[in-house]
Order: C-alpha cells, then sequence, then structure tokens
C-alpha cells in the first residue's frame, strides 16, 4: 500500500477525466443520434465496397430497406442480409424476374455485373476461390462484408474520438478544467487532496464505470469554475492574465480534452488500479 500524495494527485485527476468522460460520451450519443453517424458510415462503407450505384440500389432492396426507420438510412445490416440482397440484385433483370438461382454457376452472376463497376473485382476472385455455385458466392460474400465492416467500424471509432475530444476541449474551457492548475490546487491543499482522493477510491470501489455519477457534488469538489466578477481571474493571487497564464491555460485544457477521449472506462479501470496502490492514511487538518 502507497500513502503519498502524487498517487493522491493521480487518483485525483483519473476521477476527473472520468466524470467528464462521462458527461462527453453522452453528449457524444446525442450528436451521434442527431446527425446519424452510424448509418452515413455503414453507407459510406458499402459504397466504398460495392460502388455507390450497386449501394444506392441495395439501399432499395426490400430486405434492407425495411431497417430503416422512416427517411433514416440503417445504421446496421447483418452480413447475411447483405450478401442476400445484393446476389438477389445481381440474379434480376432490369423487369424484376430472377434469371440467375442459387444452383447456377456463380460465374454467371458475376458475367452480370458491369465490367467497369467496382464489384466485380472481388465477386470474380471469390469465384476463382472456390465459389462454384451462386449460393457458394453468397457465403463467401457475406463474410467479405464482416471483413468490410471491421473498417468501418474503425472509421467510426476514429470519428467518434475526434467529436469527443471536441466535447471534452468545450467542457474543459466552460468549467475551466486545465489539468496544469487543478494539478497545482491538488498539491498545495493537503485537505482538498485527501477529500478528493478518498472520493476517488470511493468510486473505484463501484462495480462499473457507468456507476460513476456525474453529480455536482464530485465536480465541485475540484477547485474548477471561473469567478463572476472576472472570468479572466481564476485565483486571487492572479490578477492578469499574462502570456505564460493563457499558455499554461491552453495547455491544460486540451490535455483534459485528451484524456477525455480515451473515454471514461479506461479512466475507471486505471482509477481502479491505482487505488490499490493507497493506503487509508491520516486526513490533514485544514490549515
Amino acid at each position: 500500500m502507497l500513502d503519498h500524495p502524487v498517487v493522491d494527485v493521480a487518483l485525483g485527476l483519473m476521477l476527473l477525466y472520468s466524470v467528464l468522460s462521462l458527461v462527453a460520451s453522452v453528449v457524444k450519443e446525442w450528436v451521434s443520434t442527431l446527425f446519424s453517424l452510424r448509418a452515413k458510415n455503414l453507407r459510406k462503407g458499402i459504397g466504398t465496397l460495392i460502388g455507390n450505384d450497386y449501394g444506392e440500389r441495395l439501399y432499395g432492396h426490400p430486405l434492407v430497406n425495411t431497417l430503416a426507420k422512416g427517411k433514416k438510412m440503417p445504421s446496421y445490416i447483418g452480413s447475411d442480409t447483405f450478401a442476400s440482397a445484393l446476389v438477389d440484385l445481381l440474379a434480376q433483370d432490369e423487369d424484376g424476374n430472377l434469371v440467375v438461382t442459387m444452383e447456377d454457376k456463380a460465374a454467371e452472376l458475376v458475367d452480370r455485373v458491369e465490367d467497369d463497376s467496382e464489384l466485380k473485382a472481388p465477386l470474380r476472385a471469390m469465384t476463382h476461390l472456390g465459389a462454384e455455385k451462386v449460393d457458394d458466392l453468397r457465403r463467401q460474400v457475406a463474410g467479405w462484408f464482416d471483413e468490410g465492416m471491421n473498417r468501418v467500424s474503425g472509421w467510426y471509432r476514429r470519428q467518434t474520438q475526434l467529436i469527443i475530444f471536441a466535447i471534452g476541449a468545450v467542457v474543459a474551457v466552460s468549467a475551466n478544467a486545465s489539468t496544469v492548475h487543478v494539478v497545482q490546487d491538488l498539491w498545495r491543499d493537503d485537505a482538498l487532496r485527501y477529500e478528493i482522493a478518498q472520493k476517488a477510491v470511493a468510486a473505484a470501489g463501484t462495480a462499473s464505470a457507468d456507476s460513476v455519477q456525474v453529480a455536482d457534488a464530485i465536480l465541485q469538489s475540484f477547485p474548477l469554475g471561473w469567478e463572476d466578477e472576472d472570468p479572466f481571474r481564476v485565483r486571487d493571487d492572479v490578477q492578469d492574465w499574462d502570456a505564460s497564464t493563457w499558455i499554461s491555460h491552453v495547455f491544460g485544457w486540451l490535455f483534459t480534452a485528451a484524456a477525455v477521449s480515451l473515454g471514461a472506462p479506461f479512466w475507471f479501470d486505471l482509477l481502479s488500479q491505482v487505488a490499490k496502490l493507497r493506503g487509508t492514511g491520516k486526513r490533514p487538518d485544514r490549515g
């Protein structure tokens, strides 16, 4: 067990990042739902796989169209659904009549794809790799779609991480949650550091990151916020914001935003590990 001011400061920062990350995650979900980010990334991924022309036709297929909610595109399409809808599209003529069956040779279906389409090369490769019948090709298309969706998931993760970083930056500035100055205040105030470390240890004992409540009681324990009289005077010992003050605050805000972008689960797991290092310790007297 380790009872040291450095550990207490680290616990305080991890608790702060966990709470702010939860706030950012909630806002991110609102943004994602409002702008249909999952659905748009899925549509972009499908367009990359099969081309925009076939993508438009696929989204109009009954198997896919019924997954949409109103005018919104579906945010998820199963691999079997995708493969069945695509094969069905390729197997139909211009009048919608089925001209190729599941028992026909896969090459017959591939020949129906336009030569300049992005779809033709991967389908032809599948026939070379053992897809003899159309039904064999359908199963390989399903697997190919799953691999493509792994890439789409990567796009979405990077996009949401940037969104969370932007939200974290807004939260950091609006709450004046500068990592640099939070560390300074925790280091100078023994009683405050102890109080927040105790709350961090208590939070680490909960079941999951979702159990860390975004509560005023937690955030108000930290040296955050702006003074009403002068928003550019954070503490009594800082009368004017010179260049060094601006630089330290901007750096602190950006550091907080970067930490928030890592997500609440990351910080909660780390908080749980560090909390095990800390002993109970003696409560400092407030000067």
